[in-house]
């Protein structure tokens, strides 16, 4: 390799290193996501300029699915604890019935 060669190479790394060296500020955010509080701004808007019994269904609405909400959550919950009994009654029946009889090697 020729010196020429070296130095064009050795100028294109350095280059190269100082591009990745170079500070570039990361975006907090996308512009395409709107933010929490806009989001709420316009829902606030749109329930203001319902008429009366629209806002009574909206709330109505509204409560339905909070409600199915919170059921599903204690579904959930629920779920969870019969799991945890379903495993601790498993692992008590198998401690009396089978690890008993294999820690016992005369039978």
């Amino acid at each position: 390799m020729n010196p020429q060669e070296r130095q064009k190479l050795t100028r294109q790394l350095e280059d190269l290193e100082a591009q990745i060296h170079q500070t570039q500020p990361l975006p907090t955010s996308t512009p395409d996501a709107p933010s929490l509080k806009s989001v709420y701004q316009q829902l606030t808007l749109w329930y203001q300029g319902l008429p009366d019994g629209g806002k009574v269904v909206a709330i109505a609405v509204g409560g339905v699915f909070a409600l199915s909400a919170v059921s599903t959550v204690l579904n959930l919950v629920r779920l969870a604890f019969t799991l945890a009994a379903v495993g601790v009654l498993g692992f008590v029946g198998y401690k009396l019935f089978l690890a008993s009889k294999s820690s016992n090697p005369n039978q």
